[in-house]
């Protein structure tokens, strides 16, 4: 019996801590008129965006299969030189209702590039690939396909640059 009120005392320690937390109610608002080439800037600020080269709409259409002609903005920067697989994209939805298809699209993207890789193509970078993210912020949807640091730094300008 001794056991079990030890048990129950825990247990509702735990729960309170648990409570006491931080507001689960209070939600982060983030800009919606901050232009994607803007993001961009600050988003490669802490990396070396001299090897990054914009992609236009058709190469967009073509390679990555996203239709953009239905996002308010967007950009999409590749490593020029070829020596690795850095890339990432920063797309703002129209509105709220369109964001999960705007973060549909990016996940799917990075789902094909895993799904048509092929292994004997510079193998070190595939864990970029594996690793890829895609996060949300308000319209704002970001994809990167980074190292760890550069990826959370990346992630984390992002934010930053959009949090009102």
């Amino acid at each position: 019996m001794k056991k079990f009120i030890a048990l129950a005392l825990i247990i509702a320690t735990i729960f309170t801590f648990c409570a006491c937390g931080s507001d689960s109610s209070a939600t982060v608002e983030y800009k919606t008129d901050v232009a994607v080439s803007d993001l961009a800037q600050q988003v490669i600020a802490g990396n070396d965006g001299s090897t990054f080269v914009a992609m236009d709409e058709n190469y967009i259409a073509g390679a990555m299969k996203i239709d953009v002609s239905g996002y308010a903005d967007y950009i999409v920067q590749i490593n020029a030189f070829g020596t690795n697989v850095d890339e990432y994209g920063i797309f703002k939805a129209n509105d709220e209702a369109s964001v999960a298809a705007v973060k549909a699209d990016a996940e799917n993207y990075l789902k094909f590039r895993l799904d048509t890789w092929m292994e004997e193509y510079m193998p070190e970078e595939k864990p970029k690939l594996e690793k890829a993210e895609v996060k949300v912020c308000g319209l704002y949807v970001m994809y990167a396909i980074l190292d760890d640091t550069a990826r959370a730094d990346a992630f984390t300008a992002f934010e930053s640059a959009l949090k009102k």
